[in-house]
C-alpha cells in the first residue's frame, strides 16, 4: 500500500521536493512566461493593426470620433498588450543571484504604473451590452471575463511594481510575488482564449484560441501535476458549460441523423473531440513535468559536480576562487585566505595505500570544514586546501587540524604547513592571494615544529621574481635572455679538455643576470622547463656550427635533460632535428639525464633513453649518488658515462669513507663498461686522487667556471685550455 500510494504521490506530483528542484521548476516557468509575454505582445499588435484598418480607419473616414472607435475597438488589445510586455519584462530582467539595475528598475515601475493606471481609466463602454446580437448570457459571460482581465492586470501590475522595489532596494527576490504574477498570467492567458473562443463561436468559427492558450499554459508552465489537473480540469469543465449556453453547440446529447433512410443515434463528435483534447493535453502536461524534474536532478548533480570535490565534498578550487571573489567586495575585517598542505602525505599513501589515503583526505577535509565552520573551505588538489577565514583566533584553529592530522596515523609522522595572505583590500585576486599563501607555506615545508607563517614583503619580493620568470620565459627565448654558458670537462691524465657541460644563464633587462636557481625550480614547477630546455639545446648547437664554419677547434658539448622534457614535448625527436638543422655530428653531443629523473613513469623513460642510444648520441647518468636507487638505475639502463655527484668531494681528504666509495664506484663502473667523470673539482689534491683511482674525465671550478662561448675561445686562445683530439 505505501508503494502504491508513494508511486501515485509521485505521479500527481505529492512527493516533497528539494529547494534545488523547486527552484529549478520555477525559474524554468519564469522562462517559459517570457515566451509567452513576447507571443501575446506580438498577437495583440497584430490584432491592433487589424482593427485599425478593418475598423477605425473606415469609421473615422465617416465621421466617427477617433477617441470612441479606439475605446470601442481597441481598448481589449491595449489591455492585452499591456499585460504581454508587463509579463515579459518582469521574467527577461528576473534574475535570482544578481541586483536590479537602475535601468530595468525603471523599465519595470513605469510597465507595473502603466497596467495599474490603464485599468482605472477604463470607461464602460467597453463592456458588452445586450442586442440582438449579443444574448444576456453571451453578455454577461464576456464581461465577466473582461472584469476577471482587469483584475489580474492591476495585480499583475502591482506585482511588478512591488517586486521592482524589493529587488532594487533590498536585492531579494520575493517568491510569492513571482508565483502571483505567474499565477495571474495563467488565469489572463485561460480568461483571453475563453473570451475569443466564445465570441468565435458563437459566430460559428472554431474555438481555436481557447485551446491554443491551455497549449500555452499546460505545456509552457509547468506546475505540479495535481495543480494543473485543477487548472485544466476547471477551465476546461467552466468552458464547456459556457458554450452549453449556446442553442447547438457542444453536447453529449444523441442526435438522430438520417442516412439512406436509416435513423441512426450518434453522440456529438466535437464533444467527445474536446474531452479527448483536455485528457491528451494533462497527459502531456504530466510527461513535460516528470521530464523537467529529471532535468532539475540531472543539473543538480552536474552542478554539484562543477561545485564540489568528489572526494571531499568541499568546494573545488574553481568554485572556491568564484566565491571566493565574490565575497571579497563584502568583507570587513581583517581576513586571511590560507593554503594548507600536509607534511609527509606522499609517504603515508605508499604505505597506506590510495584508498587509506583518500579516507585520510576526506578525514581532514570534515575536520577543517567543522574548524573553519563560519569560513569558505575548498580543496585545491592532492592534500592542498585552500579556506578564507577570519584572521581572529587563527592559531587555535590550526592547532586543531594539526592535531588531527598528527594524531592519525602512530607510525608515520604527519602534520601540516599552512601559509596565510592577508587580504589587503576588495579589489583582490583570489588566485593570485592563494598563491602568495601558497608560497609563503612551501617555505616552512618538511619543518614540523612551525605549522604557520605569514605571507610579508621579504616574500612578496621573491615571489614576484617567479611570477616574473613565469611570465617571461617566452619572451626571454626570444628576446635571447637566455644565454648558453659553458663549463670545461677534462681528461683526468693530461687536463686538456674533451668537451664543454652547457649550462643556462637569464641576462635579463630588470634582474640582472639569473643564475640557474632562480628560474629552474620555477619553471619545473609550473611545468615551462622544456621552453628552456630547447632554447639551450638550439643556441649550444648554432655555436659549435659557427665555430666549426669558422674553423675553431670544437669540442663535445654535455645537454641537461629533464624528467619534464619526455613529458612535455618529444625530447628525443626535437634534439634529432635541431642536430640534423645545424648539420652537427651525433658524437659531439653528449646527452645528460639526472639520476632522480629515471624514478619516475619508468616505461616511457626507458623507451627515449632506448631511442636516443638507437641514434647514436653518448648517454650520461648525471649526479649519481645523489638519490637511492643509483645501482637499480645502473642495472636498468645502459650509460656511455656515469657522473659523481660532487657531493662525494666534500672533505674528501679528511674522510678516508669519501675516498672509498669514490674508488669503489669508480671500480664497479669500470666493470660494467661505463666511463666516468666527476664533478666539482676545486683543488689539485682532489684532481690527483681521482686520476690515481682511475677516473676518467673531471669537472669543476678548478678547471674553468661555466663562462660564454666567446670567454671560452678566449681562454683557449691564451692556452689556458688545451683542446683535445681525443673524444673517448
Amino acid at each position: 500500500m505505501k508503494r502504491a500510494s508513494g508511486f501515485f504521490a509521485r505521479i500527481f506530483g505529492f512527493e516533497k521536493l528539494s529547494k534545488y528542484e523547486s527552484d529549478y521548476l520555477h525559474d524554468s516557468n519564469i522562462r517559459s512566461c517570457s515566451y509567452m509575454g513576447f507571443i501575446v505582445v506580438l498577437l495583440e499588435l497584430w490584432m491592433l493593426i487589424r482593427q485599425t484598418y478593418s475598423k477605425i480607419i473606415p469609421k473615422y473616414q465617416a465621421g466617427g470620433d477617433l477617441f470612441d472607435l479606439l475605446v470601442k475597438y481597441t481598448s481589449k488589445y491595449w489591455l492585452f498588450l499591456l499585460i504581454g510586455v508587463g509579463l515579459m519584462l518582469f521574467c527577461l530582467f528576473y534574475n535570482r543571484e544578481k541586483k536590479l539595475s537602475k535601468g530595468r528598475f525603471i523599465a519595470l515601475v513605469s510597465v507595473g504604473t502603466a497596467c495599474m493606471l490603464y485599468t482605472l481609466v477604463l470607461k464602460l463602454e467597453t463592456f458588452m451590452a445586450t442586442s440582438e446580437a449579443i444574448t444576456p448570457v453571451m453578455a454577461a459571460i464576456m464581461n465577466i471575463m473582461l472584469v476577471s482581465v482587469y483584475v489580474f492586470l492591476f495585480v499583475i501590475g502591482a506585482v511588478i511594481v512591488a517586486y521592482a522595489l524589493f529587488k532594487y532596494l533590498k536585492n531579494k527576490n520575493v517568491v510569492p510575488l513571482e508565483h502571483l504574477a505567474i499565477i495571474a498570467f495563467t488565469l489572463v492567458c485561460l480568461a483571453f482564449g475563453i473570451f475569443v473562443s466564445y465570441s468565435d463561436f458563437w459566430a460559428g468559427k472554431e474555438i481555436i484560441c481557447y485551446l491554443t492558450m491551455v497549449l500555452y499554459v499546460g505545456c509552457l508552465l509547468i506546475y505540479r501535476p495535481y495543480v494543473t489537473l485543477l487548472i485544466l480540469g476547471t477551465s476546461f469543465l467552466g468552458f464547456y458549460f459556457i458554450l452549453l449556453t449556446y442553442q447547438g453547440g457542444l453536447t453529449f446529447a444523441r442526435q438522430e441523423v438520417v442516412i439512406s433512410g436509416v435513423a441512426y443515434k450518434i453522440i456529438s463528435g466535437d464533444a467527445v473531440n474536446y474531452i479527448t483534447f483536455f485528457i491528451s493535453l494533462a497527459t502531456i502536461c504530466f510527461a513535460i513535468y516528470h521530464g523537467r524534474l529529471t532535468e532539475a536532478r540531472n543539473s543538480k548533480a552536474l552542478e554539484k559536480s562543477a561545485k564540489e570535490d568528489p572526494l571531499t565534498g568541499l568546494y573545488n578550487y574553481s568554485y572556491f576562487t568564484k566565491l571566493a571573489k565574490d565575497s571579497i567586495e563584502n568583507l570587513t575585517g581583517d581576513h586571511v585566505f590560507l593554503f594548507i598542505d600536509v607534511h609527509n602525505f606522499k609517504a603515508f599513501n605508499d604505505q597506506r595505500g590510495f584508498e587509506a589515503g583518500n579516507r585520510f583526505l576526506v578525514a581532514i577535509s570534515k575536520c577543517i570544514s567543522d574548524v573553519f565552520r563560519d569560513s569558505l573551505c575548498g580543496r585545491q588538489a592532492d592534500d592542498h586546501f585552500v579556506v578564507l577565514t577570519k584572521a581572529e583566533g587563527l592559531s587555535d584553529r590550526l592547532n586543531a587540524v594539526n592535531a588531527l592530522v598528527h594524531g592519525y596515523d602512530d607510525e608515520i609522522l604527519l602534520g601540516i604547513n599552512c601559509g596565510a595572505y592577508h587580504l589587503s583590500g576588495s579589489a583582490e585576486d583570489p588566485r593570485m592571494s592563494i598563491d602568495r599563501a601558497r608560497y609563503a607555506a612551501k617555505l616552512i615545508k618538511n619543518r614540523y615544529q612551525t605549522i604557520y607563517i605569514e605571507y610579508d614583503e621579504r616574500m612578496s619580493e621573491a615571489y614576484h621574481k617567479r611570477l616574473y620568470i613565469i611570465n617571461n620565459i617566452d619572451n626571454a627565448v626570444k628576446n635571447g635572455w637566455i644565454v648558453p654558458f659553458y663549463q670545461p670537462v677534462v681528461w683526468s691524465d693530461s687536463g686538456e679538455m674533451c668537451g664543454c657541460e652547457v649550462l643556462a644563464r637569464w641576462m635579463d633587462p630588470v634582474y640582472g643576470r639569473l643564475f640557474p636557481n632562480d628560474f629552474i625550480p620555477v619553471l619545473e614547477e609550473y611545468r615551462l622547463i622544456h621552453k628552456l630546455d630547447r632554447a639551450i639545446y638550439e643556441f649550444a648547437f648554432r655555436d659549435l656550427r659557427a665555430a666549426m664554419d669558422a674553423g675553431k677547434p670544437v669540442v663535445p658539448v654535455s645537454l641537461n635533460f629533464s624528467r619534464l622534457d619526455f613529458e612535455l614535448m618529444d625530447a628525443v625527436t626535437e634534439l634529432d632535428e635541431l642536430a640534423a638543422k645545424y648539420r652537427i655530428p651525433k658524437e659531439l653531443v653528449h646527452v645528460e639525464v639526472t639520476e632522480s629523473a629515471l624514478m619516475d613513469n619508468y616505461s616511457k623513460l626507458n623507451e627515449a633513453m632506448e631511442r636516443i642510444k638507437a641514434l647514436g648520441y653518448s648517454l650520461w647518468l648525471d649526479d649519481f649518488g645523489s638519490g637511492y636507487s643509483s645501482l637499480n638505475v645502473l642495472k636498468d639502463y645502459q650509460f656511455d658515462v656515469v657522473k659523481i655527484d660532487m657531493r662525494f668531494l666534500s672533505n674528501l681528504e679528511n674522510s678516508e669513507k669519501s675516498r672509498t666509495l669514490i674508488d669503489c664506484i669508480i671500480q664497479m663502473a669500470n666493470r660494467i663498461n661505463m666511463l666516468t667523470l666527476t664533478e666539482g673539482v676545486e683543488t689539485k689534491a682532489q684532481a690527483e686522487f681521482l686520476h690515481s683511482v682511475g677516473c676518467d674525465r673531471l669537472q669543476g671550478y678548478l678547471f674553468g667556471r661555466p663562462i660564454p662561448l666567446d670567454a671560452l675561445y678566449e681562454r683557449i686562445g691564451k692556452g689556458e685550455l688545451t683542446v683535445s683530439e681525443r673524444r673517448v
